[in-house]
């Protein structure tokens, strides 16, 4: 009888438990991928853009985008869940999309109020769009429906390990913000010939945007800001440089493209790079700093022919390259300093150097747009593969 009680006792516990536990049924909830923020033409106000999951059998195209407006972002979240009879969930949240107009006004206090939402990990992706992030977000393009918020994040994943752009999470860009002495930097999303893309850099100074690096320059941002095991880009040198050495390799083909008068540039690249990279603060009045970059890799491809099993002619094109590579990289140097931003984060070198005197980030911005850098590259070609 006892046995009997304890069981009856059991199973009604049991079933007054479960009546207290919330249902969620997967097919009323809508799993947001991604948010974008976008200045509103309604004074003081913000429009958010949310592409979520819907899962419904009898639908195609599960990917939904709807907009509000707010003077928040979690004001923004309460309008959107009045226009759907989803639950919006933010457990998904992959990416985060900043229109250019409200990035370069000051991103913190959106960037902020995701941080401190329990919900959304701090690894999701932060980008700036172009022309805004609801017309980023609610691009289909041609080929098949997309949720965007996924294609996003997969595309920004890829590049990440490949090791072509630096990582633009929501850690690092709060990390940076908070720093002395570093700046951030996130993607430039736009659309071009029909595809959503990383076209450029969105350059930071505190949490506003102020300039756009070109996408073939980040290889020197990213080369000095962690290791890098299998890199790649591609560089150009003098074709005069190697007249002989492109006559001697093929010396009928040489002039046909004379007569033809092309470029004057031959243009290589490389893949397989790795990286070992040292800055030294040398002065710390100026101040100046020395930059070591040394570089393995393979060349993949070439314009022109070179035998490049002829050691002289090897070193030769490492030579030119280094020198190329050289001024390349102290170009996007000194537009970042044109800029007034430091994404590289010379300032914590210089911050680490000062211990005893306080420097604060107005220090840092004043001497920063003076400070002198030399740069220093050695590259050693370990293997060559394709000559085309």
């Amino acid at each position: 009888m006892k046995k009997i009680l304890m069981v009856t006792v059991f199973l009604t516990a049991s079933l007054l438990l479960s009546s207290c536990v919330e249902t969620r049924y997967l097919e009323k909830q809508g799993l947001i991928t991604g948010v974008g923020y976008d200045q509103s033409e309604k004074e003081g106000k913000i429009k958010g853009t949310i592409v979520f999951y819907q899962f419904n059998p009898s639908m195609k195209n599960l990917s939904t985008v709807i907009s509000a407006e707010a003077d928040t972002s979690k004001g923004i979240r309460m309008s959107a869940n009045m226009e759907t009879d989803h639950n919006l969930v933010s457990g998904q949240l992959r990416v985060a999309l900043y229109g250019e107009e409200i990035a370069k006004k000051g991103i913190n206090s959106l960037v902020d109020s995701l941080s401190r939402d329990a919900s959304i990990g701090n690894m999701i992706f932060l980008a700036v769009a172009s022309p805004n992030a609801n017309e980023i977000l609610s691009f289909q393009p041609k080929s098949q429906p997309t949720n965007m918020g996924t294609y996003l994040y997969n595309l920004m994943q890829l590049n990440i390990q490949n090791e072509i752009i630096p990582n633009p999470t929501l850690q690092e860009f709060m990390t940076s913000y908070g720093s002395v002495g570093k700046d951030a930097i996130l993607p430039y999303l736009a659309i071009v010939n029909g595809k959503v893309g990383i076209t450029g850099f969105a350059l930071f100074s505190d949490d506003k945007q102020v300039g756009i690096l070109d996408r073939e320059k980040i290889f020197y941002v990213r080369s000095l800001l962690d290791s890098i095991k299998t890199g790649s880009t591609e560089v150009e040198v003098p074709k005069e440089v190697f007249k002989k050495e492109i006559e001697m390799a093929e010396p009928e083909k040489t002039e046909e493209k004379e007569e033809d008068n092309e470029e004057k540039m031959m243009h290589i690249t490389m893949d397989n790079i790795k990286n070992n990279y040292n800055i030294d603060l040398i002065d710390k009045s100026k101040p100046s700093f020395q930059i070591t970059l040394e570089f393995e890799s393979r060349i993949l491809e070439m314009t022109v022919p070179l035998n490049l099993s002829d050691a002289e002619v090897l070193r030769k094109l490492e030579s030119e390259l280094e020198k190329s590579m050289e001024k390349k990289g102290m170009e996007v140097i000194q537009e970042l300093q044109e800029y007034g931003t430091d994404p590289i984060g010379f300032g914590s070198y210089y911050r680490a150097s000062s211990r005893g005197q306080e420097v604060t980030k107005k220090t840092w911005a004043d001497k920063y747009p003076e400070a002198e850098f030399d740069l220093k590259i050695d590259l050693k070609i370990v293997r060559t593969g394709i000559i085309d």
